[in-house]
């Protein structure tokens, strides 16, 4: 399961009856194919999204210039349809970690932090409501586009409020169960948000 700890290189040795060194070729292997990490001091880890290399889609040998653009130009496809499913599949469960970073949310204005990190958890967090794994596992993929998006935005007057709210709107919608609305709800928020990079 994802989190879970394998055993030492010993222990595995010792397990399966093979040599230290065909442990450690078989680890690089899972580690290139994104299936475990090695957390220093800790030991080796299954990732939390087994196979999903990090970048994939090469965003990061593309050209630069339209880059950002074309991230939210896609989200903008994808989001308001994930909100849609979201708001018809998500569980109390789901609600709850939603409502929980909505709270961070409010908090990170007062308390000076950068929000970016608790924005990418959000829209995870939709995704997940989806219950599609292929869903849940596409949106970390532009993740990119909130993190720079914040870096364009996070200095204009009025952002984070207009971007709480836009937040919100799509919390309750989704809590509501109302589809079209947080379809509608996460549209204008990702429109909101290309209109002010641009």
């Amino acid at each position: 399961m994802p989190g879970d700890k394998l055993p030492s290189e010993a222990e595995l040795c010792e397990i399966l009856g093979i040599s230290r060194s065909t442990v450690r070729e078989a680890i690089k292997i899972l580690i290139a194919e994104n299936i475990v990490e090695i957390k220093r001091g800790k030991g080796t880890f299954v990732t939390r999204q087994p196979g999903m290399v990090q970048d994939p889609l090469g965003v990061n040998f593309m050209a630069k210039k339209n880059m950002l653009f074309n991230l939210f130009e896609t989200r903008l496809i994808i989001e308001p349809n994930i909100a849609y499913l979201a708001a018809q599949r998500a569980t109390k469960e789901n609600l709850e970690k939603l409502e929980k970073l909505m709270n961070e949310f409010h908090n990170a204005k007062a308390e000076g932090i950068n929000y970016s990190e608790i924005d990418i958890q959000f829209h995870n967090a939709i995704a997940e409501s989806t219950q599609n794994e292929i869903l849940d596992r596409i949106l970390p993929l532009i993740n990119d586009s909130i993190i720079q998006g914040y870096k364009e935005t996070v200095n204009i007057p009025g952002s984070f409020e207009k971007a709480v709210v836009r937040h919100e709107r799509i919390f309750r919608a989704i809590k509501n169960k109302d589809s079209e609305l947080a379809k509608d709800e996460m549209e204008k928020h990702l429109k909101e948000v290309i209109k002010e990079i641009l």
